[in-house]
């Protein structure tokens, strides 16, 4: 029924009507962390609908369990024409549960209410207590007091605002100060500026000992010996000293073993093997363990030393076998061998530190090479900005990248020769350190895919529907087809038979509900599977789990879409459009010919505002989602999708007169209404299966 996508903002443009039925958009939690083995209130801030009839909880992950508090508002049975319009923060609580084993981290979160399904929004898991920043303003001259360790939970929350704690601790402690703020702002949907949060250590006389600015990307982290018995202070504030009431964060102070970063960054399934801590847990003489996951992909774990763990560091699980760099290898004539497939483990050590690695490949087959380090959105957080090249033994630069994915560099490369190839990997602007870990996989390219959902969430109404826009990377010479399955819906709920094929990046799933489907939600589950050829010409079967794209409100009214966890459903109770009802099952094309397809939109009683058709995710002339064969369009001037507040309109589809033959490909329309300035809510038609014939 419903698919939410940004509208424009502009002062010039008469107000939009609103919609009635407003999904929660989570702005922020307060506080933002729980810790372990405990259970707390957490009060939710959303803007544009309230939490009143919220009935369940989605937490990603495991270990943590979360229920709605009690609300003194009454849970509403149909939307309410007189509801407010204005933007203003309402609120509601969750009582979360953590479990004493529950893994460290942000987890994702959304929350299901009778009107539709919320953003998303992210809750912190710590293992210190927590402790809430007092509604007394802190100065320099009285902070708040807190213990080590703990987790103090604040806001920046005007701008010049700078909130002072202060703690106590010994000479020679070794003590981690680190702030989570700005890492839990990208995938919240409608907060266009986001913090950059510093900290600050002081002595009592005021005096600046140490500062931290970026560590986690934006966000700080300081490792602080304390030089002698006493009192100390910590500032938090943004660096350009900005602020907003919905900048929340968690400012960490242990003197618990803590890394930072964690080298080798890369270890085989299930291996346990030494690891050297950049932070607090870096100490001479001891020798930590890391052990990977089974499941080869970037994960977290803890470093571990005689029953003592520290927090969960990124590590890269892979299959291939590994090596770590021998220096001196600033010379290709000094380069470390690798094998192909194979990997390597490195640091940029200091300024201007130049790796390299020589592998052995044969002419004409391509091979991969690429850096995992710094990848923001994940838990890769290496110091490095990565620069690789591909070099003849002489020097000869044959191929260069930067940025492949986020700040890693990677590239694939067909060599023109038998023989061998030397990889060099730097630093783009020259920096080293301890923090500037890496590895580097060098492998044959293999034929694969990556799959995308947009948007993440659905609201669905019963008997309505609702559509997902499913979109296929292909990469390294994969042509084939990809059939998509969706997973774990509540009861009722069903979709569409999708295969994607060779000559499309695009599928369409309509998710629809039965009429008697019952208030639920849970987590979906959408995979890709497809069949392809390895480099040895042997059969293989690839099957890859979708990313969610999560809606995101950008500066301007612009649509900003950020990669997330959890794909979720909700049922809801009957909403705005209770049907969008079209009289064509199937259309057939022919090549050069137009088919014009009736649309009824069957309004809910309380709707009689404005409602849009189309058959594109698109938003500000920029398309999002397109599922029309190839060679099919719709054609605009031959289209009624300015309903206004009428209930009849129609598409046009036109097949070019090259347009190649397809079959069953399924398509829908979409009728859209505002909500407010900034978003539009889309309700789908049933599948209409679209073939062109010759």
């Amino acid at each position: 029924m419903r698919t939410a996508i940004a509208l424009l903002c502009v002062a010039a443009i008469a107000p939009v009507a609103a919609a009635q039925t407003p999904f929660p958009m989570i702005t922020h939690v307060s506080p933002v962390a729980v810790q372990r083995g405990t259970t707390a209130d957490v009060i939710v801030e959303c803007r544009t609908s309230s939490l009143a009839g919220a009935y369940k909880v989605l937490i990603e992950g495991a270990g943590v369990t979360a229920e709605i508090a009690p609300n003194k508002e009454p849970a509403p049975k149909v939307p309410n024409p007189k509801a407010p319009t204005n933007p203003n923060i309402l609120s509601g609580t969750l009582k979360v549960t953590v479990a004493p084993d529950a893994p460290l981290g942000v987890r994702e979160f959304r929350i299901a209410s009778t009107l539709g399904i919320s953003s998303l929004g992210q809750l912190l898991i710590v293992d210190a207590p927590v402790v809430a920043e007092k509604p007394v303003p802190s100065t320099m001259a009285k902070p708040h007091p807190v213990p080590v360790p703990s987790v103090v939970c604040g806001r920046i929350k005007a701008p010049e605002a700078v909130d002072y704690y202060s703690f106590r601790a010994r000479a020679g402690q070794r003590l981690t100060l680190e702030v989570t703020c700005a890492r839990i702002q990208d995938k919240i949907h409608d907060l266009q500026k986001h913090a950059d949060p510093l900290i600050a250590i002081y002595d009592t006389e005021g005096r600046e000992l140490a500062a931290a600015d970026d560590g986690y990307f934006a966000d700080p982290v300081l490792t602080f010996t304390v030089p002698k018995d006493g009192e100390y202070r910590v500032s938090v504030r943004d660096a350009k000293y900005d602020g907003d009431p919905r900048w929340a964060y968690a400012l960490s102070i242990t003197d618990a073993p803590r890394a930072v970063w964690s080298f080798p960054l890369a270890v085989n399934p299930g291996q346990s093997v030494k690891a050297q801590p950049v932070g607090s847990a870096a100490v001479a003489g001891k020798d930590w363990l890391i052990t990977a996951p089974t499941t080869p992909s970037i994960h977290t774990a803890p470093l571990k030393l005689n029953g003592t763990e520290t927090n969960p560091v990124p590590v890269v699980v892979t299959p291939v076998p590994l090596i770590e760099e021998q220096e001196p290898n600033d010379t290709p004539k000094q380069a470390t061998r690798v094998t192909l497939p194979g990997g390597a483990n490195g640091r940029i050590g200091t300024k201007r530190d130049l790796d390299h690695f020589v592998f052995t490949a044969p002419k004409g087959r391509a091979v991969r090479l690429e850096v995992f380090a710094r990848r923001f959105g994940t838990s890769l957080t290496s110091q490095l900005d990565s620069q690789i090249d591909v070099m003849t033994p002489e020097g000869k630069v044959l191929a260069s990248n930067d940025d492949l994915n986020g700040k890693d560099a990677g590239l694939t490369f067909t060599p023109p020769s038998d023989g061998d190839y030397v990889v060099r990997v730097r630093d783009l602007n020259n920096k080293g350190g301890d923090g500037f870990i890496y590895y580097l996989e060098c492998d044959f390219a293999k034929p694969d895919f990556a799959i995308k959902c947009d948007p993440a969430k659905a609201m669905i109404g019963p008997g309505s529907r609702t559509a997902w826009f499913v979109q296929v990377t292909r990469a390294n010479g994969f042509t084939g087809p990809v059939k998509v399955d969706a997973q774990g819906f509540p009861a009722g709920i069903s979709v569409n038979a999708l295969t994607i094929p060779a000559n499309m990046t695009q599928g369409l799933l309509v998710v629809s509900a039965a009429k008697n489907a019952k208030l639920d939600t849970s987590v979906v589950k959408i995979t890709g599977t497809a069949a392809a050829t390895n480099e040895r010409g042997e059969a293989v079967q690839l099957t890859r789990t979708a990313v969610a794209v999560e809606e995101i409100y950008l500066p301007g009214g612009g649509r900003g879409r950020f990669d997330a966890d959890t794909i979720a459903v909700a049922v809801t109770n009957p909403s705005d459009l209770l049907e969008i009802k079209v009289k064509q099952p199937r259309v057939t094309l022919k090549p050069g010919e137009e088919v014009r397809i009736d649309v009824e939109v069957v309004r809910g009683p309380q709707y009689t505002k404005d409602v849009t058709l189309d058959v594109l995710l698109r938003h500000l002339n920029t398309v999002y989602g397109n599922p029309l064969p190839p060679g099919v369009t719709m054609v605009e001037g031959k289209s009624k999708t300015l309903l206004g507040t009428g209930s009849t309109g129609y598409i046009t589809l036109k097949a070019d007169p090259n347009a190649p033959e397809s079959t069953d490909v399924p398509v829908c329309v979409q009728g859209f209404v505002a909500v407010n300035f900034v978003v539009k809510i889309g309700y789908a038609s049933d599948v209409i299966w679209v073939a062109v014939k010759k």
